[in-house]
């Protein structure tokens, strides 16, 4: 039998490893309307599955029950860095998203011949 909406909404909230609480804020709802999400007797609106895509949940898995295809592009290496930071914190996932930010940016000044010497 196929997992229902809410069902798929709990699984996705319970592999990034986050409480109902936390989630719902991160979604801009109350808990219970999380909770009622994830129960089915309510459905999400389109502010709520943005505001939980940018912390890493699979939103066409939680609507349509299939895992985005996207991620079959990235070599293996990609896959595992991608999975470690959905498991993530959100305040972790920014600190993450910084140092690679730096490093990307100083491997292009690097490139560049433009990096400061030491």
């Amino acid at each position: 039998m196929e997992k229902t909406l809410g069902e798929r909404l709990r699984e996705e909230r319970d592999r990034l490893g986050i409480n109902q609480n936390d989630f719902a804020d991160i979604g801009g709802v109350k808990r219970n309307s999380q909770g009622n999400y994830e129960n089915d007797r309510q459905r999400p609106d389109t502010a709520y599955l943005l505001a939980i895509s940018k912390i890493g949940v699979d939103v066409m898995y939680v609507l349509f029950g299939r895992r985005d295809t996207a991620t079959g592009t990235h070599t293996s290496i990609e896959n595992e860095v991608l999975s470690c930071f959905r498991s993530l914190s959100p305040g972790d996932q920014v600190v993450v998203h910084r140092v690679a930010t730096g490093l990307a940016e100083a491997a292009a000044r690097e490139s560049q011949g433009t990096l400061p010497l030491e």
